[in-house]
């Protein structure tokens, strides 16, 4: 007998003794007869028989020969015999076999007979049984042991007809785990959420969002059924439908069950499960079909496309209202992985994935939550950089030290892509002279900063440069001091910001140089009275496999053709959904009689087209209803929002009226000058003459505002006085 204390998890410990491929026939064959969990539930209690040896090898020679064979070599290594009469190995030999068999590295050594295999346990203690132990009792087969459910959760009655069988898992109508690709029942769910879906979950937030992989197979597969059993109701049978199979054989899955289903018991679900379930609930639209509508409703009115898998990661943890803005904010990044991809616009000029993005929001309306997710995308530049920069270092503390030398260090050429909005002109185009192509990123979290460059008597300059990049154009300057860098190249560099609504209009105030049109605008919603937004943390796996698409964007798919150091794609159904598109645009542009819509519309649907092209990448180079619906989306998304912003501004252009009314931006109170008894109408006409909103939503919110703190009453629909 082996007794081994001081288990917390008995059951997932034996299932990690137990070498994977290993059967009960292994077992058996190393003379073990019974694994059991002890009375106490905090320890494991095996049982063997003691072999016959060789004789005339001393007791430690005849352990460290089995020590020394691979596990599937004992059998035959304890079992031979040579010439003259075998003995039986001795207890506490017995007891080290077995465990070097099992890889136990301590036990209970003072335990060395069968005395405390006296103490009786309930049969679900009961790991593994050779039944010819006890061939003349009734106790069912191994097989039908393992499907039974608890001892406390079943009668005297059931216990009679204890040898049911389970239903065979191959009759069961299966679909496919998108985590490990293993069959799962999709007919069952819990609460209207599919089990399969509650099981992806589960595994992302054990940290096995990957699947499971060999070696760590029973593991995992205990751990899920210890958490599922509380939503199936501890059967056996459902788990056995609900639960991937990972490539276990039906009878490991029912023992590993049958020993989560044993285990005690919370009065509570588990946090982990409650947390689970949660977010498969909130998920749901982001795991349906393509062609299915989401439930997320952007700032420009607009309902979400189905995603790739990589957004959908990156907008998982996030509000419902901000996961628009996230999508927005990251096409500039990933543009910038992918910096190598070129492609054919509708007008058979070549383009890359160049984007701007620029998130608004009021202040304190969280417009930092891009940081993390950026960072984690960023890794492979900001690795690379990290090593530009120590070239850099080491480039200029030569060159300090050799400053009256007429041997001077050779310039490394070191180029860090991602440094931020405060660069200079000169620095700015040294770097993407050095960059031979690669995409710099920007990313300024304050817009404000940009401003300031304006004072600086940089801003000119910086604003061409910024137009030339969204077209990839030759921007260049010759100085004839050999103090200034002179060069004459393509600008390949995208940039992010975010800033509050008056810094963005500091900005981009000159419409007429078109920078403002070049860019994908999302609006934050206003938190204003509102709960603080709650922004969850990535789990460790899906920061992992986010870090994972980074690496394959910034390293270029082998599967795609590549030469001349660019990789060049061609999706022609993204060009026909786009030119669909534009020709919608145009026609409503004809009806309205705008400028404003037919300029703003070209540049959107050059937004979306790269958008498309992206979208392509991610689906593994495969047109999908997904990537049509993405790009489309995007295309909308940016019109929308850039006609809200600037569409009455380029209409003014195009009219010849660049002045703005006068009581634009006034502090007087709006209440105030409205009169004692006023209609809807009236104030919708006084917020627009100031300059203010007169959307739907932004008028009732207003009205809901003051109606709640008792300064107006409602007279009649419509009709309001104040109070």
């Amino acid at each position: 007998m082996l007794d081994v204390d001081h288990v917390e998890e008995p059951r997932a410990a034996y299932l990690r003794l137990l070498p994977e491929g290993k059967s009960d026939e292994w077992l058996k064959a190393n003379g073990i007869v019974l694994v059991a969990v002890t009375a106490s539930g905090k320890g494991l209690r095996v049982i063997g028989e003691r072999l016959r040896v060789r004789q005339g090898i001393a007791p430690t020679e005849r352990f460290a020969l089995i020590k020394a064979q691979p596990a599937s070599a004992l059998p035959t290594t304890t079992i031979q015999v040579a010439s003259g009469t075998p003995e039986l190995e001795s207890i506490e030999e017995a007891q080290m076999r077995m465990a070097s068999v099992l890889g136990i590295k301590e036990y209970d050594a003072v335990t060395k007979d069968l005395a405390r295999a006296s103490y009786v346990v309930p049969r679900e203690y009961v790991l593994y049984c050779d039944e010819a132990l006890f061939s003349t009792s009734e106790m069912p087969s191994t097989e039908h042991l393992l499907a039974l459910p608890p001892r406390s959760a079943i009668g005297a009655h059931q216990m009679e007809q204890s040898s049911i069988k389970a239903p065979d898992a191959s009759a069961l109508p299966t679909t496919t785990s998108v985590v490990s690709g293993a069959p799962i029942n999709e007919e069952l769910c819990y609460r209207g959420i599919p089990y399969k879906e509650i099981v992806e979950q589960l595994m992302i937030a054990t940290g096995n969002g990957g699947g499971a992989v060999q070696g760590e197979r029973n593991t995992v597969y205990f751990s899920l059924a210890n958490y599922m059993r509380y939503i199936c109701d501890f059967d056996a049978e459902v788990l056995l439908q609900v639960l991937p199979d990972f490539g276990l054989s039906a009878q490991e899955r029912r023992q590993a069950i049958s020993s989560a289903i044993g285990r005690p018991r919370k009065s509570e679900m588990p946090v982990v499960l409650q947390s689970a379930i949660a977010v498969a609930e909130r998920e749901r639209p982001l795991t349906g079909s393509p062609l299915e509508g989401e439930r997320v409703i952007s700032a420009a009115g607009m309902a979400m496309p189905a995603l790739p898998r990589l957004l959908k990661l990156l907008c998982r943890r996030l509000p419902e209202e901000y996961r628009p803005a996230m999508v927005i904010a990251s096409l500039p990044v990933l543009g910038a992985l992918a910096t190598r991809v070129r492609f054919e616009y509708l007008d058979r000029q070549e383009q890359s994935l160049s984007f701007f993005s620029c998130i608004t929001a009021p202040a304190a309306s969280g417009k930092s939550f891009i940081r993390k997710p950026m960072d984690l995308l960023l890794t492979p530049i900001n690795e690379q950089d990290a090593i530009e920069r120590e070239k850099e270092q080491a480039y200029k503390d030569k060159l300090r030290a050799s400053k009256n030398s007429k041997n001077q260090p050779e310039d490394p050429h070191a180029c860090p892509r991602n440094n931020g909005v405060s660069i200079s002109i000169a620095k700015l185009l040294q770097l993407l002279t050095y960059a031979q192509g690669k995409h710099l990123i920007g990313i300024g979290e304050e817009m404000d900063t940009l401003v300031k460059s304006e004072k600086a008597g940089v801003w000119s300059q910086k604003s061409d440069i910024y137009r030339l990049a969204f077209d990839n154009a030759e921007y260049g300057q010759a100085y004839m001091s050999d103090a200034s860098f002179n060069a004459h190249i393509k600008v390949y560099y995208n940039l992010l910001l975010t800033g509050t609504p008056n810094s963005m209009k500091r900005f981009f105030k000159d419409l007429e140089n078109g920078l403002a049109t070049r860019v994908a605008f999302a609006q934050l919603p206003d938190t204003s009275f509102t709960e603080i937004p709650v922004f969850a943390p990535y789990t460790e796996s899906e920061k992992a496999e986010i870090i994972r698409w980074a690496r394959q964007l910034d390293s270029l798919s082998p599967s795609l053709p590549s030469r001349e150091g660019v990789v060049r794609i061609s999706c022609p159904q993204v060009g026909t959904v786009i030119s669909e598109w534009l020709e919608k645009k145009r026609q409503q542009a004809i009806d309205a009689d705008s400028h404003a819509m037919d300029t703003l519309r070209r540049r959107a649907a050059v937004m979306g087209y790269r958008a498309g092209m992206l979208c392509y990448l991610l689906e593994d180079g495969k047109w999908t209803k997904t990537v049509g619906a993405f790009a489309e989306w995007v295309a909308e998304y940016v019109f929308r929002n850039q006609m809200e912003l600037w569409g009455e501004g380029i209409e003014q252009l195009f009219n010849g009226d660049a002045s703005l009314n006068g009581e634009r931006g006034s502090a007087t109170s709006l209440l105030e000058l409205l009169p004692k008894e006023f209609t809807t109408g009236d104030l919708v006409k006084l917020r627009a003459r100031k300059g203010q909103s007169v959307k739907h939503s932004a008028v009732f919110m207003l009205l809901n505002r003051w109606r709640s703190n008792r300064k107006i009453e409602k007279v009649s629909e419509g009709t309001w006085r104040r109070i």
